[in-house]
């Protein structure tokens, strides 16, 4: 809604005092922007200033209390000035241009004062470029989403298989989210909706494709023994997996891990990789949301990257079981520890011990599980060690 807008024009002659004799002031012609006119696109300042007698001997312009440079220019008894008027740089409402200038002649001098207000109304921002990294992504991996506005946008997110995770600006028009493709995610194309909202306060939503690939997971036969069943209660299981859950769906701004960092938290070979359909000898099935590495009954096992421990905690079928905020929705989890070094809220470096492995909780033998979630989803935890997310 436009604003009404109040123009007044104040001439004001002034002869100095102690000077011989008085001269006409100034004439100022403003020409742009028009008597309360309203801008919503780019314009210009241009105004020229004449001295009936005497010469020109100050052009001082202000918008808004804030000088404005012009091009230099010789003062003598005519200007022509002409500038551009950034409206974003301005902001949306009213304005006021003030104009002094002064002429003298020998001892003589005169001044004019104009004011004009004027008021910007901002059009919202668009959304002109969005890149998917890579274009296509497969189940269970990561990816990054590359925004670019027209204009300055102050928030962002996205949601993405019923999830909604932040965007973060790397300038105010450039915004990039690193983000999980849910494992289980249905091939093809899937809807992702970008939400932003900019200066002036307007909230618009954009739907995004994200084409998935179908990911390439072997299969498996898991013989379990009573001990182990009778710890798979659906009612603990779910108990644990809302726990983990709620943890790994809070958001720490701050990017806690070191570009590069990212190193295994193991030494030994993947025994069970990422995305594995099992099938279980008590006839359930489910699938490998993590990766297992061989281990000895306590090895040392390290965190893959610089974060925060957000879980240290004996668990039912997790076992000893460490969680790592690393920051921006990233999240490192390790099962079956035998001992737990480190203590919730502690901050760890790349490679720091938390604690021992062992085969706590659900586990057939001494290994570790060791999983990362993006945006809630469990990723592939080898593809983020080889290629460590980025928001450079």
């Amino acid at each position: 809604m436009r604003r009404a807008l109040i123009l007044f024009l104040t001439v004001l002659p002034l002869a100095l005092a102690g000077c011989k004799k008085e001269i006409p002031s100034p004439v100022v012609d403003l020409v742009s922007p028009r008597e309360g006119e309203v801008l919503e696109e780019d314009g210009e300042l241009t105004f020229t200033v004449t001295a009936p007698e005497g010469q020109l001997n100050l052009v001082d312009v202000r918008i808004d209390n804030a000088p404005v440079r012009f091009p230099a220019t010789e003062l003598r008894t005519f200007a022509r000035f002409s500038v551009p008027l950034p409206l974003r740089e301005l902001g949306p409402g009213p304005h006021l241009i003030h104009i002094a200038c002064e002429a003298v002649e020998d001892e003589a001098r005169s001044r004019i004062d104009v004011v004009r207000a004027f008021s910007i109304v901002l059009p919202p921002a668009e959304l002109i470029e969005a890149a998917l990294l890579p274009p296509r992504v497969e189940q269970g991996q990561p990816f990054a989403i590359d925004l670019t506005f027209d204009a300055p946008v102050v928030e962002a997110s996205a949601t993405l298989f019923d999830r909604t995770f932040p965007f973060y600006p790397r300038s105010e028009t450039e915004w990039r989210a690193l983000a999980g493709c849910r494992l289980l995610a249905q091939p093809g194309d899937n809807a992702l909706n970008v939400t932003f909202t900019d200066q002036t306060g307007e909230t618009t939503v954009e739907e995004l494709i994200l084409g998935v690939d179908r990911g390439d997971f072997e299969s498996y036969y898991i013989q379990l023994s009573p001990s182990v069943e009778a710890k798979l209660d659906p009612e603990i299981i779910e108990r644990e997996s809302a726990r983990t859950r709620t943890v790994v769906s809070e958001y720490t701004p701050e990017q806690l891990w070191e570009e590069d960092g990212f190193v295994r938290p193991v030494s030994g070979r993947v025994t069970s990789p990422f995305g594995q359909q099992r099938t279980y000898s008590n006839g359930s099935s489910g699938v490998h949301i993590g990766v297992d590495f061989s281990a000895a009954e306590g090895d040392p096992i390290g965190a893959t990257a610089r974060g925060r421990v957000a879980i240290a905690e004996e668990m039912i079928v997790r076992g000893g079981f460490v969680c790592i905020d690393h920051g921006r929705g990233l999240f490192s989890l390790y099962n079956h520890l035998s001992r737990i070094d480190v203590q919730p809220g502690q901050l760890v470096e790349a490679g720091q011990q938390i604690g021992l492995a062992g085969s706590t909780g659900v586990a057939t033998g001494p290994h570790l599980h060791f999983e990362i979630r993006l945006t809630t989803w469990a990723v592939d935890p080898l593809r983020i060690i080889a290629a460590p997310p980025s928001f450079k």
